[in-house]
């Protein structure tokens, strides 16, 4: 039986959770393709996939002192003029907004303050400095070896 591997595409089903348990994201509907070893994941998450078969479930707890979303960073924390935030309609403390920078990359921030003329957002990774655990299901490999059926 085939193993994962890195640079393997793969599907997946996962859901990650916080300490308490709440659900912070969920996928388990729908699965999503990933390639090992290319970062979309934390490398705890992805080293923990390697060499595991398809249906197996993993199970992988990160602590806040792992960093696997980096250290935080005090200077990801900005105050924005309101006017940058008209195409996103009315704009609350704690909402998740995606921006595309300059050169087309998208980046999310969390807004942790609204003003009249200025609203703060922490461009932080949400998981910053938060135990969770990412709980996954291989479901297949996305680009089957010679000879095997996806």
């Amino acid at each position: 039986m085939r193993s994962v591997q890195a640079n393997d595409k793969i599907l997946v089903r996962y859901r990650v959770l916080d300490a308490a348990g709440t659900i912070l994201e969920d996928s388990r509907q729908t699965s999503v393709e990933i390639v090992i070893g290319e970062g979309s994941l934390p490398h705890l998450v992805e080293n923990a996939l390697l060499g595991r078969v398809m249906e197996d479930h993993v199970s992988v707890e990160i602590g806040a002192e792992d960093e696997a979303f980096g250290a935080y960073d005090q200077t990801k924390i900005q105050s924005l003029s309101s006017s940058k935030f008209e195409g996103f309609g009315a704009v609350e403390s704690g909402m998740l907004l995606e921006f595309t920078l300059p050169d087309g990359e998208g980046v999310a921030g969390c807004v942790t303050h609204v003003a009249e003329n200025e609203i703060t957002v922490d461009f932080n990774h949400p998981l910053v400095g938060r135990d969770c655990v990412y709980e996954m299901d291989l479901v297949e490999f996305a680009d089957p070896a010679e000879g095997e059926n996806a």
